[in-house]
């Protein structure tokens, strides 16, 4: 059972790597993705390596190699996420300089943790120490090192993920940034649930915990293997899936994207064809070949650029007028802005269908220019488009 757990998320892990691997291929590659790629691979061998199956064979060699193994791959993945987090959050000498530092203490970190486990043999076993720790020192010093020097890489890792979950706009990075926040709170526990273990055996002192006395019979059960094996299995998982989820998770919501866009893109064909037919310079070349997504930017590009074209017929004393029309017409706020906008269009086509530019311009509806607002700009367009059937009645009682 705890073979199939832990192989399952050296898969997952070897598997994300492998999704990364491909970006590389695809170029350009971005700062730090050779180093991600590394980190996943550590940590599927560290579930590999403290397998019951690995650890038979390892124990051959040393007993219990497969557990200091285990320990050691995964703080070069804590360094690594460390580091990473150091190098996008200072200038480059500052980060540079401090990495240099976080190498030297990590490096010191794994030197005394063999140091104390070689120096404190014991037979070997699968699963926890266990009651081993109240007469090997040495052993408690290796878990009370690799406790804290993980334990500042979750920290790390879960501030800087609730940092940037706030601003994050789409929705499969939020997710990720939740997921590897998740992850590093269940790493946080299961480390807080060892340290507290390991001083209590060290100090004489029973916990009602049982289960960290050798192999585990399932995940959950006794307590104690649910802390050792499912929490750190489910933390690794969570941070796994929320590191890598900016390259599969769009493959999983490209059906429902595809709907939405196309969705728009019809919405806003009554906008598009009413300055379609005063400016069909407005059309692109052929988008026949495009997926959905750019059918959308363009249909919204074309928008704005008959939009643009009108601005010279565009009268401020009408917006006026259609404002206080709005008004007496008590027209529900979420509408307001759209049924005036869409007057405004539908008066400046007239207007130029006479020749007869504005006097006093009024300027149109501003339009989002980051590329994360295309979604919000179509939006924006298609409910001017929707309230294009309401412009006659304003225009009654603006009597314009």
């Amino acid at each position: 059972m705890i073979d199939a757990v832990f192989f399952s998320i050296a898969v997952v892990t070897f598997a994300a790597a492998a999704f990364k691997l491909r970006d590389l291929r695809r170029g350009p590659v971005r700062a730090g993705q050779r180093a991600l790629c590394l980190l996943l691979v550590t940590l599927g061998l560290s579930f590999v390596v403290l397998s019951d199956t690995a650890q038979a064979v390892e124990s051959l060699i040393f007993p219990n190699l497969g557990r200091l193994l285990s320990n050691i791959c995964t703080l070069v993945v804590a360094f690594g996420i460390v580091a990473h987090l150091i190098g996008v959050s200072l200038p480059a000498p500052r980060a540079q300089a401090a990495v240099r530092r976080l190498a030297f203490a990590y490096l010191l970190a794994i030197a005394t943790m063999a140091a104390a486990f070689l120096a404190s043999p014991v037979p070997a076993r699968v699963g926890d120490f266990g009651d081993l720790y109240r007469d090997k020192p040495g052993l408690v010093l290796y878990t009370d090192i690799f406790v804290v020097m993980l334990g500042r890489a979750m920290v790390a890792l879960l501030l800087l993920s609730l940092r940037y979950s706030r601003h994050a706009h789409r929705a499969a990075l939020r997710f990720g940034l939740w997921s590897v926040a998740s992850g590093a709170v269940i790493a946080l526990v299961y480390l807080t649930e060892k340290f507290i273990f390991v001083q209590s055996t060290f100090l004489g002192v029973d916990l009602p915990l049982s289960g960290h006395d050798g192999a585990c019979p399932s995940v959950v059960w006794p307590v104690g293997c649910l802390f050792s094996v499912t929490f750190p299995a489910v933390g690794a998982l969570l941070i796994v899936v929320g590191m890598t989820v900016p390259t599969w998770g769009p493959m999983l919501t490209a059906p429902l994207d595809w709907w939405k866009d196309r969705r728009l893109h019809t919405r806003l064909e009554p906008l598009w064809r009413l300055l379609y037919e005063e400016f069909p310079q407005i059309v692109m070349p052929g988008t026949a070949h495009l997926d959905s997504r750019w059918r959308l930017q363009r249909r919204v590009i074309e928008i704005r650029d008959g939009l643009t074209a009108l601005t010279p017929y565009r009268n401020s004393a009408a917006r006026t007028a259609a404002e206080a029309a709005a008004d007496t017409a008590k027209i529900p706020a979420p509408e307001r802005a759209a049924v005036i906008e869409a007057t405004l269009i539908t008066l400046a086509l007239t207007e130029r269908r006479k020749n007869n530019p504005a006097a006093i311009r009024d300027e149109p509806a501003h339009s989002p220019t980051s590329p994360a607002d295309l979604t919000s700009d179509a939006r924006q367009l298609a409910d001017i488009a929707a309230a294009l059937p309401s412009v006659l009645t304003l225009q009654q009682v603006a009597h314009v």
